[in-house]
């Protein structure tokens, strides 16, 4: 009882802090010319590096089962500190993109032909990448490009830190759901020619509709929601993701096309998506958000050897959310 009494002291106590942290946000950053946001990115991000302990181990044993012992340790330690930079001008970005936004959306993100085509051919269409490069830009450039977009968003701090970091996202005009019941959301806006925009690279539970597939050679669970909506609504899944530029703007780049296919088995499809994205994170390991716990748990059977040293035994037996598979319907 104590324990909890003194999270739920320090989860009251840090609300006051995420809100000041908010409002210093949107009145600091928004004026600030591009030069100025990649300083402030950079000095952010430097300075989680050097205080974020558990953050940087976590982001070492990641790299070392994404690469083994083909990384030197200053090797290790650079691609870190650059993770920590990206993640940084991230959330740096969603405060300054709240001036001007259309105008500097069109500015600042240039997409490649070939996704910008296939957003439009295909829509309605689910677009699938990770947290990965600037993954928040993604839906607004394609709004800012004309293509009605729904995204997900899960709770971030406190109910009112979420609520102000959603609408900032949302001032561009797309729809943005809680994780929380977004299912029959995002069915609804594909049937009315509304693109969604979907990140796969966090755990999901098989009861959540989660798959075991392999990530590295790690199983990893991993959401089936892409595979069964593109099957059920015939829909195809475009896999894009976006690459920093050093003059601060970003590039949208083509991934794959996976066309709908009605005999295609989730898993599979699943682990076909997975394996896309595994090929960018190799090629640009430093964008990906390198410090999150993405083999937090072991598949039952399996070694614990296996896994980083923060992975944990499933705290519930992995069965079939009967209830996922009902809403798909």
């Amino acid at each position: 009882m104590a324990s909890k009494g003194v999270k739920v002291y320090y989860r009251n106590m840090r609300r006051p802090v995420e809100w000041f942290l908010v409002w210093l946000g949107q009145r600091i950053i928004p004026p600030l010319s591009v030069h100025g946001m990649l300083r402030l990115s950079r000095w952010i991000g430097d300075t989680a590096y050097a205080f974020d302990c558990c953050g940087k181990a976590v982001a070492a044993a990641n790299l070392r089962l994404m690469f083994g012992a083909r990384l030197t340790p200053a090797r290790e330690r650079a691609l870190v500190r650059r993770s920590y930079r990206n993640m940084a001008r991230v959330l740096v970005n969603i405060f300054w993109m709240s001036r001007d936004t259309l105008a500097r959306i069109r500015d600042q993100v240039a997409f490649s032909p070939a996704v910008l085509d296939a957003l439009r051919v295909h829509q309605p269409a689910i677009t699938v990448s990770a947290h990965f490069g600037n993954w928040e830009i993604l839906s607004q450039a394609a709004v800012a490009s004309g293509i009605p977009m729904m995204s997900v968003a899960k709770r971030i701090g406190s109910p009112e830190m979420t609520d102000r970091l959603t609408a900032l996202r949302a001032m561009i005009g797309q729809q943005i759901v809680p994780a929380e019941g977004a299912l029959r959301h995002l069915i609804h806006a594909l049937k009315h020619g509304i693109s969604i925009g979907l990140l796969i690279d966090q755990h999901t539970h098989v009861w959540e509709g989660g798959a075991w597939v392999n990530l590295f050679g790690v199983p990893a669970g991993v959401s089936r929601t892409p595979s069964a909506l593109s099957r059920k609504q015939k829909v195809p899944i475009i896999f894009a993701w976006s690459r920093p530029l050093k003059d601060g703007r970003y590039r949208i780049e083509p991934g794959e096309i996976f066309l709908p296919d009605s005999a295609q088995d989730d898993q599979a499809r699943t682990q076909q998506l997975v394996e896309a994205f595994e090929r960018v994170i190799r090629r640009h390991p430093s964008l990906w958000c390198l410090n999150y716990r993405r083999w937090k748990y072991i598949r039952p059977g399996d070694a614990a050897a296996r896994y980083p040293f923060y992975a944990r035994p499933s705290r519930r037996a992995e069965t079939a959310d009967e209830n996922w598979r009902a809403n798909l319907r």
